[in-house]
């Protein structure tokens, strides 16, 4: 559990499986066992971290309501997940209503935001400063905490090369509201320096990580090019990814002192374990929760608080 003086972040969180308003993805939303998994996490009072908003509008490659590119998700064995969702949302004015209505409901939820390098550095920390205001605007007190997300497999981005571009924008975005509790998401494919120099900036968190580029967890020597290949590869999340996370969680708890929240890969409540024996202050399931939602349920139940 992560602790701060606005508000707390549960031992087991859900990230992104709760969509951007933090109360469920359609067509999900039609399945009982997935219906359950939403009900506890209200009950339990599990920290929600949501999919991530841009500041407008953004058409991605997956749209719930055409099934015809349902297909951008797709399963993989052993729980897993190959998705080139694209960053799909309708902005971060429509994302924070949705919160906001989640919110009033009893969800405790904390908006996750992307900003969009490639429009350009000061383009994309402009846009993240106006959200932060938009978001304070719509939610008010009940905006205590902001996840930054800093990698997107499906976003038309060098992720390893936005490193510099990420730690400007954390340090606007620090500069400007020093109140706020500040989440950086981070990738597979960021240096570890990138943490301990986010951590200099004084984020409060880190949350490691996203899903992790096809091409990693399974290398074009040994199999084929992702079937996503056209819409930038996909990323792996799921069972297929645990060991690749793990390890780089491992390494990271190493390198940064604060609060982690590890994730990728989680399928049983031993994976959960794992994590938090190598120093989690939380867990996070995503995957799992869209998969398996009964284990997810399971879960966050039995490590309430």
């Amino acid at each position: 559990m992560i602790q701060s003086a606005k508000g707390r972040i549960s031992t087991i969180v859900i990230s992104t499986a709760l969509g951007t308003s933090g109360r469920g993805i359609f067509p999900y939303t039609l399945l009982p066992g997935y219906r359950r998994l939403v009900r506890a996490v209200k009950d339990n009072g599990t920290t929600v971290l949501t999919k991530s908003a841009t500041r407008f509008k953004r058409k991605g490659n997956f749209v719930p309501l055409n099934p015809l590119t349902w297909e951008y998700i797709q399963r993989l064995p052993d729980t897993g997940m190959l998705n080139a969702y694209g960053l799909t949302n309708p902005g971060v004015e429509g994302c924070a209503q949705g919160i906001r209505l989640s919110l009033g409901m009893g969800f405790k939820v904390i908006p996750n935001f992307y900003p969009e390098f490639a429009k350009g550095t000061e383009t994309a920390i402009s846009e993240t400063l106006e959200a932060i205001d938009l978001y304070q605007k719509i939610l008010g007190p009940f905006f205590w905490a902001l996840e930054l997300n800093f990698s997107c497999p499906n976003s038309q981005e060098a992720i390893k090369e936005n490193v510099q571009q990420g730690l400007k924008c954390t340090q606007a975005v620090m500069a400007r509201n020093p109140s706020l509790f500040l989440i950086a998401k981070i990738s597979r494919v960021h240096p570890y320096e990138f943490a301990q120099e986010l951590e200099s900036s004084g984020v409060n968190a880190i949350h490691g990580i996203n899903t992790i580029p096809y091409e990693i967890i399974f290398p074009e020597e040994r199999y084929p090019r992702s079937p996503l290949w056209q819409v930038g590869g996909g990323g792996v999340s799921g069972g297929p990814a645990f060991e690749e996370a793990f390890n780089y969680n491992q390494t990271l708890r190493k390198k940064v002192s604060l609060p982690l929240i590890m994730g990728c890969g989680v399928r049983t409540s031993e994976d959960v374990r794992k994590y938090l024996d190598i120093g989690a202050a939380a867990v996070s399931l995503c995957t799992l929760a869209l998969r398996r939602p009964q284990e997810a349920e399971k879960i966050i139940t039995t490590h309430h608080g």
